[in-house]
C-alpha cells in the first residue's frame, strides 16, 4: 500500500476498505493514474484552493483546503459535504488526502455520514448565534462561486467541540490523528514530483 495509518478501530472490509461500526464511518484507499491537478497548484494554496472549491462546486461544497505534512512528504488536504445519496435529507462528509505524484496519485477518503436526526448542529448553533442573516456566506477561496451546498457558519471549526459526535467533527477528528500516524512507502514517494514528467 502506499499509505499506511492507524486503523484502531475500524474493521477490514472485503472491498479493501475499512469501517467502524458504531458510527458507520468509512475509509477507502485508492490509486489512479495521472496527475489530479495542475502541477503549480502545489507552489500556489490560494489557486489550490480556488481550484478544489471549483471542483467540488457541482456535488456539494468544500469547507477547507490545505497543503499539509503527511507522512514524509506533502499532501493535499480536503474535507466537503455532499447530499446524502439515496436520501431524501442529511448530508456525508468527506476528508480527503491526496498525495500527487507525475504519473499517478494516491487517496486516502474518510467518509462520515449523517444518520437518524440530521440538522441539528446547524440548528443549534443558528439558535445560540441568534438566526443571524449572515449565516450562509459567500465560498472564502472564491467569492462568486455557486455550490450545490451553502457554504455557512455552522461548518467552523469553533464548533466542533460543542458537536464531538457530528460527522464533520469526526471528519476533523480523523485527519488530525491520521496526519500525525501515516506513513508513505518509500518506493511511492521516490516516484517523479508533479510537474517534473
Amino acid at each position: 500500500m502506499p499509505i499506511t495509518f492507524d486503523t484502531t478501530g475500524y474493521q477490514a472490509e472485503q472491498d479493501g476498505s475499512w469501517s467502524d461500526p458504531q458510527t458507520g464511518d468509512r475509509i477507502a484507499l485508492q490509486v489512479n493514474d495521472g496527475p489530479p491537478f495542475e502541477a503549480s497548484w502545489m507552489n500556489d494554496p490560494a489557486a489550490l484552493r480556488r481550484g478544489f472549491a471549483g471542483m467540488f462546486a457541482e456535488a456539494g461544497c468544500l469547507i477547507q483546503a490545505d497543503l499539509v505534512p503527511f507522512g514524509g512528504a506533502r499532501a493535499v488536504w480536503q474535507l466537503c459535504k455532499m447530499p446524502l445519496p439515496n436520501a431524501p435529507s442529511g448530508q456525508i462528509f468527506l476528508s480527503i488526502f491526496t498525495l500527487t505524484k507525475a504519473t499517478r496519485y494516491a487517496q486516502l477518503i474518510f467518509h462520515a455520514p449523517e444518520y437518524g436526526t440530521t440538522g441539528m448542529r446547524e440548528a443549534m448553533i443558528m439558535m445560540k448565534l441568534g438566526n443571524p442573516q449572515s449565516w450562509v456566506m459567500p465560498h472564502p477561496y472564491d467569492p462568486d462561486l455557486k455550490t450545490r451546498l451553502p457554504f455557512h457558519r455552522g461548518d467552523d471549526p469553533a464548533f466542533d467541540a460543542q458537536f464531538p459526535d457530528h460527522p464533520l467533527s469526526r471528519a476533523r477528528r480523523w485527519a488530525g490523528r491520521t496526519a500525525q500516524s501515516a506513513r508513505v512507502d518509500p518506493q511511492f514517494a521516490a516516484l517523479p514530483e508533479l510537474g517534473t514528467v
